[in-house]
């Protein structure tokens, strides 16, 4: 509750007004989020990814040195999605709130701040959240960076030019994943256009080849491979990626609010959880750009 301004009573207690849409990131720019296969929170998943693997030229022996050989790629690799968990509280007194309002509470907050820690889950750069790199243990992909001399701010015009130029080695759309703070800077130059309604559900952020843009609050903005590095005011770090994939458990748990009420101070600590996993398929590499000037 917040203190009354001076010389008034409490505010007219009314139900909460519409926020609209929610906001563009992570979610608008992957696949799902899928529902959890059983024992997935536990162990995470994995799958055969079908299209990281490359073709070949060959011309006739008469067009080209004798002997010309085909040689044989070895096996797709296999994304891993490390399971982990969503979670909200809630903590409030028990007087004056009824159960179920504790729980739809608890809920409302659950939702609003599940895709900015999946998010974080994906860059987070703290020390309980992997960086993109775990997640691609196990799928032979190597994190590459792409700018020019490393550890040096490169246009953000080349920078987004040298991330389409490695996107383009998938044969499909990518992932384009940056700090909101890209997003004006990127739009100014026409490196981010809505293929939409500004703002509106489903609208995507996509760059001039088509990649699709992910704007992501939970997203720590440090040097991807190294989580210890932050950019310089006026820089940024944007990451390129095959496409994301979510999944999470249809439920979200949530404790009965009531069995954890501490009956000394009539205080009750409601929290929801929901089981997530997600992958990063085929490539992944970033840039360093400057965000203004050259």
């Amino acid at each position: 509750m917040t203190t009354p301004i001076t010389g008034l009573g409490p505010g007219v207690v009314v139900g909460q007004p519409q926020v609209g849409a929610q906001r563009y990131g992570l979610f608008s720019a992957s696949n799902g989020p899928l529902d959890m296969p059983p024992h997935g929170e536990i162990s995470g998943v994995t799958y055969e990814a079908e299209h990281c693997g490359d073709g070949f030229l060959w011309v006739p022996a008469s067009l080209n040195a004798p002997g010309q050989s085909k040689t044989f790629d070895g096996c797709n690799p296999f994304p891993y999605g490390i399971p982990f968990t969503v979670g909200a509280t809630y903590h409030t007194s028990a007087i004056g709130r009824s159960e179920a309002d504790m729980e739809r509470l608890v809920r409302i907050r659950h939702a609003d701040n599940q895709q900015a820690i999946v998010e974080q889950m994906f860059w987070g750069g703290r020390t309980v959240a992997p960086l993109m790199a775990d997640l691609l243990t196990g799928a032979g992909i190597t994190m590459q960076d792409v700018t020019p001399t490393p550890g040096t701010a490169c246009p953000i015009e080349m920078g987004i030019g040298l991330l389409e130029n490695y996107l383009a080695t998938y044969p499909y759309r990518g992932v384009l994943h940056a700090q909101p703070i890209v997003s004006p800077f990127a739009t100014e130059r026409l490196l981010s256009v809505p293929d939409g309604k500004p703002g509106a559900a489903g609208t995507k952020y996509l760059s001039p080849m088509g990649n699709v843009w992910s704007y992501g609050r939970g997203y720590s903005g440090n040097k991807p491979d190294n989580a210890a590095t932050v950019p310089v005011a006026g820089t940024a770090y944007i990451v390129a990626t095959g496409p994301v994939s979510l999944w999470r458990d249809p439920t979200v748990y949530v404790n009965p609010p009531l069995r954890s009420m501490n009956r000394s101070t009539n205080e009750v600590f409601v929290l929801a959880e929901q089981a997530w996993a997600g992958t990063i398929e085929c490539l992944i590499g970033y840039v360093l750009v400057n965000l203004t000037g050259e």
